[in-house]
């Protein structure tokens, strides 16, 4: 993805069951990176103001609301070191519906040419590296009518993390992405942080993939329809730790949520990631729900100078995402 990301639905689902009293909600919830918006224009953290905060992030006036449904911008980062500034290689729509009691995921291409608030079009991808997750929400906000308001972060380095603490997720691996993934994971070994050595993927078939094996699972591109099946890829990784982790025994969360929230950057505050939790919560075990955008038939291959990017129906697009966020 290149790194699969975010979480932040599995986050909200442990934070509560793990608890029994609020006070130690608020204890464990200090251990996450929380991180304001900053209003790309001005570079001031954006407030609370509800006309000031739509304008900041690019929130238009027919954006659908009052729908019960949450959008939460979901950044997988490319950077293989901590003080990299990276790109937004996966980017993912989280929305969970309290009225259908539903959690939906939505890719966004990478390679989408849309209009950058303030800045000249460009890869969908370079909004977050040209103005960090404010300009990346505004991004999608305008081009997409949505009404999303907070994010989180997640690198590779922590999603391995995470998913060795639920012991590996399960993965049918197809014969013609082995080569790819161990690729991947030749070049993870060589950057990983505390120097292990994570073996390859030796036969294809339904299997369970340790963090580092899935990571490199996620980042395989060129097999299929090259991204559009990556972007399948990390969806599939999601929703399959979503499962494992909404399973873990009681015994277990601790660990499990101590090692989630300090690889998490995430401008929700406490009050905010308690009530999702609390919703989350009442939903059952379910799937999540998956789209992408741009939708089959939407878009066509373009280049813009020697750049070679989707050029999305824009207006076929906002349709669709609408019609499978809002139902």
């Amino acid at each position: 993805m290149k790194r699969k990301r975010t979480i932040i639905t599995v986050l909200i689902i442990l934070l509560i069951a793990l608890t029994s009293t609020a006070a130690y909600i608020y204890k464990i919830l200090d251990l996450i990176q929380q991180s304001p918006l900053i209003d790309p224009d001005s570079g001031d953290p954006i407030g609370n103001d509800p006309d000031a905060r739509k304008k900041a992030l690019g929130i238009p006036d027919d954006a659908p609301s009052g729908t019960g449904v949450v959008n939460i911008l979901l950044l997988g980062l490319d950077n293989r070191s901590k003080n990299e500034p990276g790109h937004s290689d996966a980017i993912m729509i989280a929305s969970i519906d309290k009225v259908n009691r539903t959690i939906k995921l939505t890719s966004l291409m990478r390679d989408m040419y849309v209009s950058i608030p303030g800045k000249n079009n460009n890869r969908i991808n370079t909004a977050y590296f040209m103005g960090g997750p404010s300009l990346a929400i505004k991004t999608i906000n305008s081009n997409f009518k949505l009404n999303i308001e907070d994010y989180a972060i997640v690198d590779f380095f922590a999603l391995e993390e995470i998913i060795d603490k639920v012991d590996g997720i399960p993965i049918d691996v197809k014969q013609n992405e082995i080569k790819y993934i161990n690729q991947y994971i030749d070049e993870l070994n060589k950057i990983s942080r505390d120097g292990t050595w994570t073996p390859y993927i030796e036969s294809p078939g339904l299997q369970t993939l340790t963090g580092r094996q899935a990571v490199a699972y996620s980042r395989v591109r060129y097999v299929g329809r090259d991204d559009f099946e990556r972007t399948e890829r990390q969806r599939r990784v999601m929703n399959e730790l979503f499962k494992k982790a909404a399973s873990v025994g009681v015994t277990r969360l601790p660990d499990l949520v101590t090692t989630i929230l300090p690889n998490v950057e995430t401008s929700m505050t406490k009050n905010e990631i308690i009530s999702l939790g609390i919703a989350v919560l009442g939903f059952g075990k379910k799937d999540l729900e998956q789209f992408r955008i741009p939708a089959d038939g939407t878009f066509s291959d373009e280049y813009v100078g020697k750049m070679l990017v989707l050029m999305p129906d824009l207006e076929e697009n906002t349709r669709l995402l609408h019609e499978f966020i809002y139902e």
